[in-house]
Parts: structure tokens; sequence; C-alpha cells
């Protein structure tokens, strides 16, 4: 019988450590992926440059 508890806590063991690695994958993944969405709204949301009137020669 201790021998069985002691394979369930060892694979309990085993189980927490997968599951903390993966909420630290996936919560890196979702940093990453949050950066570069932030950085392709502010890229969005910078107006094209106009041209100064004046600045133009008529055609």
């Amino acid at each position: 019988m201790a021998q069985v508890l002691e394979a369930t806590e060892i694979e309990l063991h085993r189980r927490l450590i997968a599951r903390e690695e993966l909420v630290g994958g996936l919560a890196a993944s979702a940093a990453e992926a949050t950066t570069v969405a932030t950085t392709e709204a502010e890229e969005e949301s910078v107006p094209p440059l106009a041209p100064v009137p004046g600045s133009t020669v008529p055609p």
C-alpha cells in the first residue's frame, strides 16, 4: 500500500511540475502576443505623413 501511495504522490508531483511549466509557457506566449498586437496597433495608429501645403509643385 505504501508503494502505491508513494507512486501516486510522485505522479502528482510530476503532473504539478508539468502544469506549472505549461502555465509559464502560456503566460510567456500571451505576453509575446500582446506585445506584437500592441506594436501593430501603434504602427497602425500613426497617421501617414501628409505633404506640407505649398511644398508640392502643381502639375
